[in-house]
């Protein structure tokens, strides 16, 4: 028999903006229950509310089941439009898990819970809740006996039927379930690698001295193996308060490891990042604050052959929330003959509310619970899940303290302690002069080298390679060591370029970011003596230490066979041997990510120096004839940087104090993005003994971790660590949300169209983080393989504009120029680099573009805009002027 419930709770609540957004009214929202009698609940398989607003807005409503401390989803969620001052009657239909729940005869309260929606990708506001106790029906109940009051209901697993007798019809005893001996250090949840899924709380625990309350908690046992035998070292990884904001998610699904079974499933690509936000899109990222979808995009691992070693990989389309959790939902999917794919029994166990005498199974359910509960508002019903599970990413301290800690720390050393006012304060950093070319070419006055002496934060004097961080032994928080050593410096080597244009004096100040294990020497590139002698910079360079490589072994490939044989060459002056150590054994890792943010201290130091009135500009290969400075006295410093300089660079630009303007060339962010996807990392192919050079990055990487399968949980694991010294580290706070004690930046982004080397996704994610507009139009038809090409930037309205921009530079597509090739093809869809023949690499061109210049003329100085060199058309490079 239905029962009528009189009382009405009345709720407050936003209908059309999240509860932290400012207040555009509050309707009121009346909801009451229609029935709460248990039968007819079973029988009609349907919970009836009505629910009331006094303005018209949509709400999701769903019901929920509690029995202690237990409460279970019991409904499917139903997405309301309301109109003002109209009665709904609704039936909110029960899940699979919801019926085996109210079967039970224990006490119960359904609770029904309206969220307001304010949009799939904002999410939703403050939910709120009626209950109401369930009216049992009691005959049934009786007939079942003393034993019958157990039901599946009971708190943490166990709620089977009282005594010993069997259990009553329609209840569930606990079963008999085995889990893996290590499931206690691996999630069972994808027992194809132990640390998959990744990233993951279930390898978290509590800890109330981080930001996020969490740490990370890898047992050295769980992690990846090289060919030795030898464990990736977890020491460092556990010091992190969660995992990548840019964190590239991955995970093994059987059956879903053919492009067939990926299109099959309606997966979103990235090429048309809208499908992110599709009702029943079968992949998505939920932020469980909002309970909004993040825009993320998927792909399988293109470079396995074998189908049994392919992951499904998950990329955030823009840098995830800091300090967040997010629950990562699959569901829908389908194999290639075009057949549901089936969760495994371990995660039915969760989805289907299967209890088990398993205490490793049980301990997780409440967690698993509240994560059903958290996609159930979020629009995700849990009877057509495959798989889900959640992680949190790491806060803002965490990503950045270390890096702000040493730069604090050294200007503090020189006087200065505010370092957000834009103003020169305190002392100059020390520095000498080494040597003076003059008139080297009609471009340029003097080539200057020299040495700026900065204080050295890694455990080695000096700091050389393969030199890091110091820690307090044992210690899982706080920062380093500062200057472990009294006195310790390291003398970081620049060099700089007076162009002609300065004889005058009046010169901007530029540090100049080198490429991919590039150095110093960079700057005399003939680019750059362009943009120095057009436009009146000086510009000035030190090496990326960590990836930098001044002076190349001659022998490059016998590094490789002296690691591969046990032995750890060092050169204190390129960083490649070291490199090739780490890629050998990455529990070395952090010797690259700790050396790569002293190298941007050395940075700052040189940048200092060349605006500070007792710097550079003193010494007389820094002044004109007169004896005057070749600076123009403004203090205030610009960056620019290409290629490695970009990715770096977009990291330094957020925590420069002596600019608020940078130019970072052919970009991107998030190495585990890039990596695949760049001629520079290559495929693993094996050095050719008749070509001297350095092989593939890739080499020998994947000779060290021949498990296909596990490769892609190594880049997302370097990745929590390459945070610290990369862009993506440091994205959401390059410009208009700055870091503590540092001034806001804009920035300008010039980019390639199908760059070989950084990818042109990786780009793009950077500058939908950063908050860049692009313009329009943004490529010419058929230029660009997305259904949306720069999906996600805003279009620049008018020039000259005042903000941070992206500008795409395209050569256009592969052809035959005066017998040489010329162009290129979009970049591949999948994570493959881009193939050499045929093909002409876009990376030198955007930089080498005079409107390019002009560009960056316009926008590095006070007050500087991004103004239009591109006209109606998008923007070429090189001989390509259009179709």
């Amino acid at each position: 028999m239905g029962v009528r419930i009189a009382g009405i709770l009345v709720v407050c609540a936003l209908l059309l903006v999240p509860a932290n957004a400012g207040a555009v009214g509050k309707p009121r929202l009346k909801l009451s229950f229609a029935t709460l009698s248990q039968k007819q609940l079973l029988k009609g398989g349907a919970l009836r509310v009505r629910v009331t607003a006094r303005k018209r807005g949509r709400v999701r409503l769903y019901a929920t089941a509690r029995h202690g401390k237990t409460e279970v989803t019991a409904t499917r969620a139903r997405l309301v439009k309301l109109r003002a001052h109209h009665r709904r009657a609704l039936k909110l239909k029960l899940t699979k898990a919801g019926r085996r729940e109210l079967t039970g005869c224990v006490k119960r309260r359904l609770v029904v819970t309206a969220v307001p929606l304010v949009s799939v990708e904002a999410g939703t506001g403050r939910p709120k809740r009626l209950s109401k106790p369930m009216k049992r029906d009691r005959a049934a109940c009786r007939k079942r006996g003393p034993n019958g009051t157990g039901g599946n209901g009971g708190s943490g697993g166990n709620g089977g039927g009282s005594g010993g007798g069997s259990p009553a019809p329609g209840e569930q005893r606990p079963v008999a379930f085995t889990t893996p001996s290590d499931a206690s250090r691996c999630d069972f949840l994808d027992l194809s690698v132990c640390l998959q899924p990744w990233p993951n709380d279930y390898f978290t625990i509590a800890d109330k001295s981080k930001p996020t309350g969490r740490r990370l908690n890898l047992d050295i046992q769980s992690t990846p193996k090289n060919a030795e035998g030898k464990p990736i070292d977890p020491a460092d990884y556990n010091r992190n308060d969660g995992f990548s904001p840019g964190a590239m998610i991955v995970t093994k699904v059987p059956g879903l490891d053919t492009k067939a079974a990926f299109d099959k499933s309606g997966i979103v690509p990235n090429t048309d990042m809208a499908k992110a936000f599709a009702p029943n899109q079968p992949v998505v990222l939920i932020n469980t604050r909002t309970h909004g979808r993040a825009l993320a995009w998927a792909e399988l691992d293109a470079n396995p052959k074998d189908p049994a070693n392919v992951n499904l990989i998950i990329r955030p389309g823009r840098n995830l929330d800091e300090a967040t959790r997010y629950v990562v939902a699959l569901r829908g999917l389908k194999g290639a003959d075009g057949k549901a794919i089936a969760p495994t029994k371990e995660f039915k166990l969760y989805r289907d509310r299967r209890l088990t005498t398993n205490e490793a199974v049980e301990d997780r359910r409440a967690h698993m619970e509240s994560l059903f509960k958290t996609l159930t508002e979020a629009g995700i019903d849990r009877d057509g899940l495959v798989r889900a599970w959640d992680f949190t990413t790491a806060s803002e301290t965490n990503l950045t303290e270390r890096m702000l800690a040493i730069r604090n720390d050294a200007f503090k050393n020189l006087g200065d302690t505010n370092l957000a006012n834009l103003k020169v304060e305190g002392d100059s950093p020390t520095f000498a002069v080494t040597k003076v070319t003059e008139n080297p070419n009609e471009k340029l006055l003097r080539i200057v080298d020299g040495t700026v002496t900065v204080p050295c934060y890694l455990d080695l004097p000096g700091c050389p390679s393969g030199s890091r961080f110091l820690y307090p032994p044992g210690s899982t928080d706080g920062l380093p060591v500062l200057q472990p050593i009294p006195g310790n410096t390291i003398s970081a080597r620049f060099r700089c370029i007076v162009p002609k244009a300065a004889a005058a004096g009046g010169a901007r100040a530029g540090i100049y970011g080198h490429g991919l294990f590039g150095s110093r020497g960079e700057v005399e590139q003939g680019q750059l003596q362009d943009m120095a002698n057009e436009h009146n910079f000086v510009f000035c360079a030190t090496e990326w230490i960590g990836m930098a490589c001044a002076d190349l072994p001659d022998d490059p490939q016998g590094i490789l066979g002296d690691v591969l044989a046990g032995n750890t060459p060092q050169s204190p002056d390129c960083d490649v041997p070291n490199v090739v150590t780490i890629l050998h054994d990455l529990s070395n890792f952090p010797t690259l990510a700790d050396r790569v943010q002293q190298g941007m201290l050395d940075f700052m130091f040189l940048g200092r120096a060349m605006v500070h009135p007792d710097g550079l500009g003193t010494n007389a290969a820094f002044q004109t004839a007169g004896g005057t400075s070749v600076f123009d006295g403004t203090q205030r410093l610009y960056y620019d940087g290409n290629s490695q300089g970009g990715i770096i660079g977009g990291a330094l630009i957020a925590v420069e104090p002596d600019l608020d303007r940078g130019v970072i060339g052919v970009p991107g962010m998030n190495y585990s993005t890039l990596l695949t996807r760049s001629t520079d990392f290559g495929t693993g192919v094996a050095p050719d003994p008749t070509n001297p050079g350095l092989p593939e990055y890739a080499y020998p990487l994947y000779q060290s971790y021949p498990n296909e399968l596990e490769r892609p949980l190594l880049f997302s694991m370097m990745q929590t660590l390459w945070d610290r010294g990369e862009a993506d580290g440091y994205a959401l706070h390059m410009t208009d949300d700055p870091l503590p004690n540092t001034p806001a930046h804009k920035v300008l982004m010039q980019a390639g169209l199908g760059d070989h080397q950084v990818a042109q996704i990786a780009a793009e994610t950077e500058a939908r983080t950063i908050g860049a507009r692009t313009r329009d139009p943004y490529t010419d038809p058929g230029r660009d393989d997305d259904v949306t090409p720069g999906f996600g930037m805003p279009r620049i309205g008018s020039y000259p504009f005042d903000g941070s921009a992206f500008m795409l530079f395209d050569i256009g597509p592969p052809r035959q120029e005066d017998g040489e090739t010329r162009g290129t093809n979009p970049p591949p869809t999948t994570n493959t680099p881009p193939a050499r023949e045929g093909q002409e690499d876009p990376h030198e061109f955007p930089r080498r573009s005079a409107d390019g210049r002009r560009q960056k003329d316009a926008f590095l100085r006070i007050g500087g805009t991004v103004i239009d060199v591109c006209g109606a058309r998008p923007c070429y490079a090189g001989s390509w002027h259009g179709p």
